[in-house]
């Protein structure tokens, strides 16, 4: 089926402070027009302003400045790539905030600090006479009648309670209620494709709740340990009838709802962690823009003939995309590292290991600021990163903590403790810069979130991915994909991602993978995925797949592969004069070290794969 793609209501540009999300309601109403698609984006809370600090100073403010130096730059990016706005929305932001923001003084900036300033500062603007009263725990069906009858939302905590017909549309957009900004950026999506909502009670159960209760479920075969994670989630979905429905989509961080709801419908998930006011907006622009039809294949070939390799590359070069091939020898540490941050492509496909890789586990003990001792448990895995013809190689480490003083990390009794933030930061540097680490060997660690390369694991750390000029889509055919290393692709940015939730046979995995990519330039990516669960009716793998992003979502097959050829070269030799700048105008040492191997990356893969384009496009590298 096709849907049609929201326009973007380029009047408006919305940034508001993540917890406020009242706040953010009200102005929507104000702004909204029928069938656009507003852009917000949550600001998260910032501690130190930019003038005051020094971003790359680890310290307990470290986290924070970097998302806020993040935030700043993809705002930048999406302003850009809509070609501005007529107004700039600053809704309750601090100062500190605003400090990070670079591009304020380019428009036409309208700051509303206070709640009651939003009428008189926005009512002429919007052009609206009428309100429609609500109570303010009705807050978001409120906005969702508001907007659908073009009238500016008023609190009134007098108002009576209101109820939503949620079977007026073909689709649902499904809202955990996390009192923040990200449930009126789902409601403005909802709103924008046609769809109904539902906002829920988010289930009482965390991601690493989820995948200890499925790891259970799987390693023993006991159906208890199923209907212990059904019952932590059906009661927040029982009342809607899926049923009525063609498609429906979850704005959620950690729950399996299609696992539990058997994929009645097909379904999607929008992670409501990992900024989904950028991940709606660059879906809806790169739905539009010209794709440029490249491809990236990886597998150590593990499973011999029981993998779905071959036929993948060669499907997608049947539709006229170039495939980068990483199979064999070739899919190394390294080559994933670099190609999927660096190459430009629109689809990456892998076929491995992965989830849960060996490492090591760990007790040890440090002394905070305060001079207090605290005692940290942990697993530790570690990436190798070969690099070509270089004796000194990159290590990726990752640690999952797993207690902190005796009490289970992320666990409501740790968070009772009241720990200050600080504490967790000397934690994380005196573990770092510890020279021996005591570790004992351990098999398939949980969470660990890897890729078994040719040599060696690939931990998913990106502060990149496609080398930023293209927003990719992910198949990780690979074990416990679903959730862990799915974040590191989301917070990249990807268009999609469709991962598993538990360790998948391969027999099922080949088979879902390769009546995928049959349907795939047919239909939208969630129907040709729905078509491939065909194969697992029946099976242990039943249910197994989750996707990541959004239902109207379509790759298209390309020109021709000598079209897709030249793109790929115009990109890459555009990203490596750009690096070369970087390279002559940094005098950090450490900085310069990685500019130079990704400019020596980019350089000799033009020479080995791109001579002939790099010829015909007579670009100037210097």
């Amino acid at each position: 089926m096709t849907y049609p793609i929201p326009e973007f209501n380029a009047k408006y540009f919305c940034i508001i402070n993540r917890d406020m999300p009242i706040m953010a309601a009200i102005i929507s109403s104000y702004v909204y027009e029928t069938g656009k698609y507003i852009t917000m984006l949550e600001y998260p809370d910032v501690t130190v302003p930019l003038y005051d600090t020094d971003l790359d100073e680890f310290d307990e403010n470290y986290i924070s400045k970097n998302k806020a130096s993040e935030f700043n730059i993809r705002a930048k990016n999406a302003l850009n790539m809509m070609g501005g706005c007529d107004y700039l929305i600053l809704g309750g932001l601090t100062e500190e905030q605003k400090s990070y923001l670079t591009f304020l003084d380019k428009y036409d900036v309208i700051e509303i600090p206070y709640i009651y300033l939003i009428d008189s500062i926005l009512k002429e603007i919007a052009g609206k006479k009428e309100y429609y009263i609500c109570n303010e725990t009705d807050i978001y069906n409120g906005l969702f009648l508001a907007n659908k009858a073009d009238k500016m939302l008023k609190i009134d905590n007098n108002a009576e309670k209101i109820d939503v017909d949620i079977y007026q549309e073909s689709g649902i957009i499904v809202i955990e209620n996390i009192s923040a900004v990200s449930m009126i950026i789902a409601i403005n999506y909802a709103l924008s494709v046609n769809a109904s909502i539902s906002v829920i009670n988010k289930p009482e159960i965390n991601k690493e709740e989820v995948h200890d209760l499925v790891e259970k479920w799987k390693a023993t075969k006991e159906s208890r340990y199923f209907r212990d994670l059904s019952v932590k989630i059906y009661s927040s979905i029982e009342n809607i009838d899926f049923s009525k429905f063609e498609y429906a989509t979850f704005f959620t961080s950690s729950v399996p709802y299609s696992l539990i709801l058997n994929n009645i419908i097909p379904i999607t998930y929008v992670n409501n962690l990992y900024q989904p006011g950028f991940f709606i907006f660059n879906n809806i622009y790169f739905e539009r823009k010209e794709q440029i039809h490249s491809s990236i294949v990886f597998s150590p070939l593990e499973f011999g003939e029981d993998e779905e390799t071959i036929y993948v590359a060669d499907k997608l070069k049947e539709n006229q995309y170039y495939v980068k091939k990483l199979i064999g020898e070739k899919a190394s540490s390294y080559n994933i590292s670099y190609y999927v941050r660096e190459f430009p492509f629109e689809i990456l496909h892998i076929c491995s290991h992965g989830g849960e890789i060996d490492g090591s586990e760990h007790i040890e003990k440090f002394i905070d600021r305060d001079g207090c001792t605290h005692i940290v448990e942990y697993d530790e895995v570690i990436s190798i990163i070969l690099h070509e013809k270089e004796e000194l190689h990159e290590v990726l480490v990752v640690h999952i903590w797993k207690t902190f003083d005796g009490f289970i990390w992320k666990s409501k009794e740790l968070d009772d403790q009241n720990y200050p933030h600080y504490i967790f930061i000397d934690m994380i540097a005196e573990i770092t810069k510890l020279e021996v680490r005591r570790g004992k060997a351990k098999k398939n660690i949980a969470k660990s979130a890897g890729i078994k390369c040719a040599h060696f694991n690939y931990l998913g750390m990106f502060n990149m991915i496609a080398g930023a000029s293209v927003l990719p889509f992910v198949f990780n055919n690979t074990c416990w994909s679903w959730q862990y290393i799915s974040e590191s692709f989301l917070a990249a940015g990807v268009r999609g991602y469709i991962g598993t939730i538990w360790a998948v046979n391969n027999n099922v995995a080949k088979n879902v993978a390769e009546t995928f990519y049959d349907n795939i330039f047919k239909m939208t990516v969630l129907d040709a995925l729905q078509e491939s669960f065909i194969h697992t009716i029946g099976e242990t793998d039943e249910n197994i797949y989750m996707y990541w992003g959004l239902h109207f979502t379509k790759l298209n097959k390309g020109l021709s592969i000598d079209n897709a050829r030249l793109s790929i070269a115009s990109m890459l030799m555009k990203a490596y004069r750009s690096w070369m700048y970087n390279f002559n105008n940094t005098n950090n040492k450490s900085t310069k070290e990685n500019v130079r191997r990704i400019k020596n990356f980019i350089f000799r893969l033009l020479l080995s794969d791109f001579r002939r384009e790099w010829l015909t496009l007579r670009f100037p590298f210097f």
